[in-house]
């Protein structure tokens, strides 16, 4: 007699079986059922114990036939089945579906020929170190309520399914190798669950051959050290513990799009063959990525890697990692992020990104397009040493900022890039480019929602560019020391152009072919006076005082950049400016009382020298002023002839001060200026001579200026000629 139980897929929410099913195997002599659907009490009863039962079983698994390899529905208190190897001729799966097993399976050392289906059942727990499963496990919708240990499993075949199975203790697949697809869609880990060191093989997503974790839930904490990945899926998971997957080796597309992180995430020396996408990935806590490395493929996926639209809700490192083609578009850094000494090795993309704490950049190199459009950086941001290298496709910049945020500090200092697009970008605090180069083109229009911000470009290098002021909220730009090209300073309000130069502090600055004509309304109304500079009320620190030895290099510079572009009149003004504050060094040394004797005398006789320049001709470029000096300077010569007293006195005479108003007073006046201007103009006629000692001394004194104005007016007449 058959026995009495029936399997009634109806009375069932979930099964895969899918028509009324009647045990095939023989009732037991004191019951209307077989020993494998016996109630445990009429087992006891019967004297059948757990033993008996499973040598039972794999009796039938290895003899029956395939209709008898079925269980559907049963009891066994627990199977133990190590070292058993179950194998038979016609194939047919190990049918255990919807069994309750309290006490577990134990498979060490084991192996299935056949394929093991344990669907929907309850399992105390699976022991199957080093089993082989020759044609796959099934487990979907099973329940463990006991350890899972799988320790150098091997699973083969075409199907191993952990579809919605749950795992209520401990769950450990260190080592195993599914040598095929595997899916644990849904599954929920309730403990701790491990793939330390286990491969998976899954061969592409277009066809559905992957291994996938779509949907799992890890309550606690999970480690996937040292696991290798094909086509691999971690779509919508929730890791509530600490995920670890450091040190993965990945040789397939990797997906975790949707996924979140409520605990720490360790991505560490992760390597990435292919495409990686962390798409709406949510880090709530701590996430590090060090050292990770995202080659990136070509078949299926734009982004190499793609942290689109992820959050992070802590601190994130990505310290040292290496990226393809990355889009990190619309993420959220509510913490710190650290990306120092990472390598992009296409183009990257941080586009919307909103950066909330301190974001490190520092040595970052970027072999393609960088993109940080409508970034908000919230916190303090640097960028120090990084090397925008930039790429050959489309876009005109390397670097693009357009539209950016800073509200903390940034720092540019040392970055290298050959194309910049910095424009419509807002700074609350200063921004430091120190030593930075730009050896292609900046192009940049700031605006500071702060208190005088400063654009510190100390020691920077532009070679070409274009500044734009905008109608509010102009920022300062201190360029000491820099080295400034073909750049391009200019105001969206044309009206504001004549206060451009006010915001720029040119300091001992380098100017190569630096446009001066474009500013020649400003520096003509403004005296050519390139170094003032309005520098606001903010506590900003100036790396080089402006002393007058500083400035007189600035104007030097100037005026040698200007001669180069044959702007002569500018070269010549800045030359004017550059003698003015030379005077004033001269004069500061001479006044310095620590300096030795000789080198303040010596100062002071140049100081001199340079204060006759400029009054009596302008340093050569003030024509009208060495022609005056040239035509009134006897003229004081003859008043002393005149009225200087008897040492003074010329062969023309000599009158009373109050009597100079007199017929005769005039008369000897114009005698004496007579004397004066042919004594000067070398004429000499002879008519009239100098008597006293004074009046010899100053007739030598006009003969020498003559020679020395007659110069400075030829040297004039000819600078004159050439602006």
């Amino acid at each position: 007699m058959t026995c009495a139980y029936e399997f009634d897929p109806a009375a069932h929410d979930s099964t895969s079986i899918e028509r009324r099913w009647s045990c095939p195997h023989e009732s037991h002599a004191s019951s209307d059922y077989c020993p494998f659907h016996m109630a445990p009490d009429e087992r006891e009863a019967a004297d059948i114990s757990a033993a008996d039962l499973t040598a039972s079983l794999v009796r039938k698994l290895k003899d029956d036939t395939d209709a008898t390899r079925a269980f559907i529905g049963a009891h066994f208190p627990e199977l133990d089945l190590d070292y058993v190897d179950i194998e038979s001729d016609d194939q047919h799966p190990v049918d255990l579906r919807h069994t309750t097993i309290p006490g577990g399976i134990s498979v060490l050392h084991g192996r299935f020929e056949e394929q093991l289906d344990l669907r929907h059942s309850t399992v105390g727990g699976l022991l199957a170190d080093n089993c082989d499963f020759e044609n796959g496990v099934l487990c979907t919708d099973t329940r463990f309520t006991d350890t899972v240990d799988c320790f150098e499993a091997t699973v083969t075949g075409d199907d191993t399914e952990f579809t919605e199975a749950t795992f209520s203790q401990q769950a450990i697949f260190d080592e195993v190798v599914f040598d095929n697809d595997v899916s644990f869609t849904d599954a929920v880990f309730e403990a701790e669950a491990s793939f330390e060191g286990t491969q998976f093989y899954g061969r592409s997503n277009e066809t559905g051959d992957n291994t996938t974790f779509s949907g799992a839930v890890f309550d606690g904490d999970v480690s996937f050290l040292y696991a290798t990945f094909e086509y691999i899926e971690f779509r919508d998971v929730r890791f509530d513990g600490e995920a670890v997957f450091e040190k993965v080796e990945a040789a397939g597309t990797v997906v975790f799009t949707g996924s979140e992180f409520t605990a720490t995430a360790d991505f560490d020396e992760v390597t990435f063959a292919e495409d990686v996408l962390f798409d709406d990935t949510r880090f709530a806590e701590g996430a590090t990525f060090r050292g990770v490395e995202c080659r990136g493929g070509t078949a299926l996926l734009e982004d190499d890697v793609s942290f689109a639209a992820a959050e992070f809700g802590d601190h994130v490192t990505f310290e040292r990692g290496r990226f393809g083609y990355s889009n990190f578009s619309d993420a959220e850094f509510v913490d710190d992020v650290v990306f120092e000494r990472c390598e992009f090795t296409d183009d990257v993309t941080f586009e919307t990104v909103r950066f909330g704490g301190k974001a490190d950049f520092d040595e970052v190199i970027f072999d393609g397009d960088a993109v940080f459009t409508n970034a908000v950086f919230g916190g303090p941001t640097t960028f120090r040493g990084a090397i925008f290298n930039g790429g050959t496709n489309h876009l005109e910049d390397d670097a693009v900022f357009r539209n950016a945020t800073f509200v903390g500090a940034v720092d540019f200092s040392d970055i290298v890039c050959t194309a910049a697009d910095i424009t419509e970008v807002a700074f609350k605090e200063s921004a430091d480019f120190t030593d930075a180069e730009f050896t292609d083109s900046l192009r940049l229009k700031a605006q500071s929602f702060g208190d005088d911000t400063y654009l510190d470009f100390t020691e920077a290098t532009i070679a070409e560019g274009r500044v734009v002021q905008p109608e509010d909220g102009w920022v300062r730009f201190d360029l000491t020391r820099s080295t400034v090209g073909d750049v391009e300073l200019t105001a969206e309000n044309p009206a504001d152009e004549r206060e451009l130069l006010d915001y720029v502090r040119f300091c001992d600055t380098t100017f190569d072919e630096f446009t001066f004509s474009d500013h020649t309304g400003y520096l003509d109304r403004n005296d050519w006076n390139l170094h003032s500079f309005d520098d606001g009320s903010c506590p900003y620190e100036f790396t080089v005082e402006m002393t007058p030895d500083v400035i007189e290099k600035t104007y030097l510079k100037a005026k040698n950049s200007a001669s180069a572009q044959s702007n002569v009149k500018a070269a010549g003004e800045f030359r004017v400016k550059r003698q003015q504050h030379a005077r004033r060094k001269f004069f500061e040394i001479a006044a310095d009382s620590s300096e030795a004797l000789l080198t303040r005398g010596r100062n002071a006789l140049r100081g001199i020298e340079n204060l006759f320049l400029g009054i009596s001709c302008g340093y050569g470029l003030r024509l009208y002023r060495i022609t005056t000096v040239f035509i009134l300077f006897p003229l004081f010569a003859g008043l002393l002839f005149a009225v200087g007293g008897s040492p003074f006195e010329t062969g023309a005479g000599q009158i009373a001060l109050t009597e100079i108003a007199t017929f005769d007073g005039l008369q000897t006046l114009g005698l004496n200026l007579y004397f004066s201007y042919i004594t000067f103009l070398t004429i000499g006629y002879g008519n009239i001579g100098p008597i006293g000692p004074a009046a010899r001394l100053v007739s030598a004194f006009l003969v020498y200026m003559n020679v020395i104005l007659a110069g400075l007016f030829l040297y004039a007449l000819i600078k004159r000629s050439e602006i």
